[in-house]
């Protein structure tokens, strides 16, 4: 994945913890806490990859226990936004189906 800081250049990271409200990035170069970022997540039930507006919440730039990057809270998100996020979601394994 990739995610963007203001309008500079897109960054690689690595997604983990990923939900329906926010996620956790890996990153050599994490921003700021209280930064906003746009990350770019390819999905497979959309056409387009998803680009969702975030709100940097804390940030780890130690990385000796963890991994070093940064946790976000995603900002609002479109009803196809949702949808799309929720299948990519199902489709990691990040969410399971309810029974």
């Amino acid at each position: 994945m990739t995610f963007r800081v203001g309008v500079a250049l897109t960054r690689r990271g690595r997604t983990f913890d990923l939900s329906m409200a926010g996620a956790f990035i890996e990153t050599a170069s994490p921003p700021m806490a209280g930064a906003e970022v746009v990350l770019i997540l390819e999905s497979p039930s959309a056409w387009d990859p998803l680009q969702i507006p975030c709100e940097v919440r804390w940030v780890d730039e130690r990385g000796v226990d963890s991994p070093r990057g940064f946790g976000v809270r995603f900002m609002a998100l479109s009803d196809a936004e949702g949808a799309a996020l929720r299948e990519l979601l199902l489709r990691t394994g990040f969410l399971e189906e309810p029974i």
